[in-house]
């Protein structure tokens, strides 16, 4: 009897020709994981190697930040750039600073996208579409270009030189707006219609229905409304001019030209100090960031 008839006959021996097939395609897939994961990780450590020089660069020595090329790992690890920082300015004025402003505003937008991407999304009103489109529009116009107005408004409100000025132009956003919009316009229709029979008016079902839901589009918001004001540099050059009023950003250059030379260590260690905060608010949430990015794709879900 041949080999082939053996294997027909017998179920208990190997089908070579379907283990050889199977062993191609797992290699065939291994090979493309990694050809799809090696720029990826290429790609994360080009992105991730100056933090890493930076953290380092904030523990070396004042001698060390002129070799070149410069060390990427210190030869000692010091604290003393850190004392530094706090000992030439209030750091933990200007940290308080952003504190507040940056909740301030992420609050805000919170509140207001939310409400106003159910409205568009779920209410209607005479020129909705209009209004939408003139919002969008909005986006396309730099905020340089209405610096002047802005400016005039925030003086005439008795806001320069406070946080005040921080706060409201940024208590709203367009993109935030459009971001909750898409989502609450995946939400069923027999929910709202469901909670509309039972009696509930549009701020019942904006809080109890449609809120609860948002979870992930809220989130995503909120952290890049986050990042965005606390990293924001050119507002607060524009309208704050008193030391007790200066956020990070603003804080980090008083530093710098305190003395007209300040040394590098001493502005990494500033900067990793401003950075840590950012990092811990998008570690806990970035599950939730790619969850909101990705439902507020999705349409008639």
């Amino acid at each position: 009897m041949t080999n082939a008839v053996l294997a027909k006959g017998n179920p208990a021996l190997p089908d070579f020709n379907k283990f050889r097939d199977k062993l191609s395609h797992n290699w065939r897939a291994y090979l493309a994981n990694v050809t799809l994961t090696l720029p990826l990780v290429l790609g994360s450590l080009i992105m991730f190697l100056p933090l890493v020089w930076a953290v380092s660069f904030s523990f070396g020595q004042p001698h060390e930040f002129f070799k070149l090329p410069p060390p990427v790992i210190p030869s000692a690890f010091r604290l003393d750039n850190y004392d530094v920082v706090f000992e030439r300015v209030d750091f933990l004025r200007f940290f308080l600073n952003s504190v507040i402003v940056t909740t301030c505003v992420t609050i805000a937008q919170l509140i207001s996208c939310s409400m106003a991407g159910y409205a568009f999304a779920r209410l209607r009103f005479p020129g909705k579409r209009i209004i939408f489109i003139g919002f969008l529009a909005s986006m396309m116009v730099p905020q340089h270009v209405t610096l002047i107005p802005v400016f005039i408004i925030i003086r005439g409100m008795g806001l320069y030189n406070n946080l005040g000025a921080l706060i409201v132009p940024y208590a709203t956003s367009v993109f935030g707006t459009f971001l909750l919009k898409q989502f609450f316009e995946t939400i069923p229709d027999e929910l709202e219609d469901a909670a509309k029979i039972d009696g509930a008016g549009f701020l019942q079902i904006y809080r109890r229905i449609m809120l609860p839901l948002a979870g992930p589009p809220l989130a995503t918001l909120a952290i890049l409304t986050f990042n965005s004001s606390w990293n924001n540099f050119f507002w607060p050059l524009i309208f704050i001019n008193s030391s007790d009023k200066m956020t990070l950003p603003l804080g980090m250059l008083y530093l710098r030209g305190q003395d007209g030379v300040t040394n590098s260590g001493v502005l990494m260690a500033a900067i990793v100090l401003n950075l840590v905060p950012v990092l811990i608010f998008f570690l806990i949430f970035q599950r939730r960031l790619v969850e909101g990015v990705t439902l507020s794709g999705l349409k008639g879900a």
